[in-house]
């Protein structure tokens, strides 16, 4: 079914590495909180939700869990190995071509084809490893033959994909399929990918305590010269006023996002 621009715009919401489980997440409450912040006088219908996937990664994780209480036996300490486990899990499932990590990015699919079926133009927001799962799900489509003719965005699943902290620019995630985008084929329409980063934000420099970094390329790296490529790829600089680990949570209050994401539904 092709898209109907009059219908709502979804705003798909795709969080990254937590702990807790999905009753935990409410990230989709500060994009909303965030986009209204900067729409203005622009009238714009649309819906913000969140895709929760930390309940599929939490059953994996849950031996492990039960172990380090088995073996730990100050809660504090406890409670800490707990967190590491599922912090680390997280990224671990992520890398991995495992049942679990496909589970991820099928649900996100489903969310993403049911919208289009329904005509309902969707956007993708992402935040540290969502942008790897999101990464993985806007490129499986492309190779699809029913979606993303250049020449028709009425066929396009996905309209634009906003990135924030992630860390797509460090080898270890390039893993084979992941290590280029999909060409489009010959066309005029360019799909759109705005990537965010704080400069001290460790997930993307892959350095614990933050670096300096400049000029950063991370969605801009994966564009070459061929024009049939077919996308479009922005890396921002962003300040959000945090150090080190703080940083990298810092994203979702960026009066600097809020204006990108108003740019990209806006189109």
């Amino acid at each position: 079914m092709a898209l109907d621009p009059e219908k709502q715009r979804k705003i798909i919401v795709v969080h990254g590495v937590q702990t807790g489980d999905d009753d935990d997440l409410h990230q989709d409450e500060l994009i909303r909180e965030l986009l209204a912040s900067r729409l203005g006088d622009l009238d714009l219908d649309y819906e913000a939700v969140l895709y929760k996937y930390e309940n599929l990664n939490n059953e994996v994780l849950d031996k492990y869990q039960q172990l380090s209480r088995l073996f730990i036996a100050d809660p504090l300490a406890g409670k800490l190995a707990q967190a590491v486990i599922d912090l680390a899990g997280d990224v671990v499932i992520s890398l991995s071509q495992n049942s679990t990590a496909e589970k991820i990015r099928q649900g996100l699919t489903d969310k993403i084809l049911g919208y289009h079926e329904a005509g309902n133009p969707c956007y993708i927001v992402a935040h540290s490893l969502g942008t790897v799962y999101s990464f993985d799900v806007i490129n499986s489509l492309m190779r699809q033959g029913d979606y993303f003719n250049r020449d028709n965005r009425l066929s396009w699943p996905v309209l634009g994909w906003l990135s924030m902290g992630s860390p797509l620019g460090l080898e270890m995630f390039k893993v084979t399929g992941r290590d280029h985008i999909e060409d489009l084929g010959s066309g005029t329409g360019k799909f759109p990918w705005r990537n965010y980063y704080d400069q001290n934000d460790p997930v993307v420099s892959g350095h614990i305590f933050g670096s300096a970094l400049d000029n950063v390329q991370i969605a801009a790296a994966y564009l070459n010269d061929d024009a049939n490529q077919g996308w479009w790829a922005e890396d921002y600089s962003v300040n959000t006023g945090k150090l080190h680990l703080a940083a990298h949570t810092a994203y979702w209050e960026v009066p600097a996002v809020g204006e990108g994401i108003r740019s990209m539904v806006s189109e």
